[in-house]
């Protein structure tokens, strides 16, 4: 693993790791190895340590990285949710007005038909009591016609009758005889 490490942080590519925010010089870090190995040792060692520090630095920056990409998915989709909720609510609610719209409609359509059911009721039998009215009174003025009628015939007989017996003076007779015409214009003389 350390063999690993030593090669991907070799200088192949020409690029060294950096901590961000943290750019490296533009001059080249060259570790030197000593002829003896106790400096080669100590060397590889602190080389190592150096690498592991390193490592251990990206590491921590990736789990960050990786925290914050996590908190801000989180935020994304609590949003997410939050918004949808919203919208639910605002559908809900709007389809609970529509209901309450139809059905106060509803009711005012049938407020307004049996409005106009009483009413055109209300005008028939207006109008067949009118008309009864009507037709009683043109019953009660013929019936008043006809006795009219019926008592001018019994004058004009008591007239006629009178002067037939021959006991009233011409002018007597005259008299009943005008009165007579005046009240019966249609019989004949």
């Amino acid at each position: 693993m350390v063999a690993f490490f030593l090669v991907a942080c070799s200088d192949d590519n020409g690029q060294t790791p950096y901590m961000m925010g943290n750019k490296p010089s533009d001059q080249k870090q060259v570790y030197t190895v000593s002829d003896s190995n106790k400096n080669s040792a100590v060397a590889i060692a602190t080389i190592e340590a150096e690498t592991q520090k390193e490592i251990v630095k990206i590491n921590k920056e990736r789990d960050l990285e990786l925290q914050k990409m996590e908190q801000n998915t989180k935020l994304i989709g609590l949003k997410t949710q939050n918004e949808m909720a919203i919208k639910e609510h605002n559908l809900s609610a709007f389809v609970k007005e529509s209901e309450i719209a139809f059905k106060n409609s509803t009711l005012l359509l049938v407020a307004l038909s049996m409005l106009s059911l009483f009413a055109l009721i209300f005008y028939i039998f207006r109008k067949r009591r009118e008309d009864r009215l009507k037709m009683h009174e043109n019953e009660l003025q013929s019936e008043m016609y006809i006795r009219e009628k019926e008592l001018q015939l019994k004058m004009a007989e008591k007239i006629l009758d009178t002067i037939a017996s021959g006991k009233l003076s011409k002018e007597r007779e005259q008299y009943l005889l005008d009165t007579l015409d005046r009240t019966t214009p249609g019989l004949p003389r």
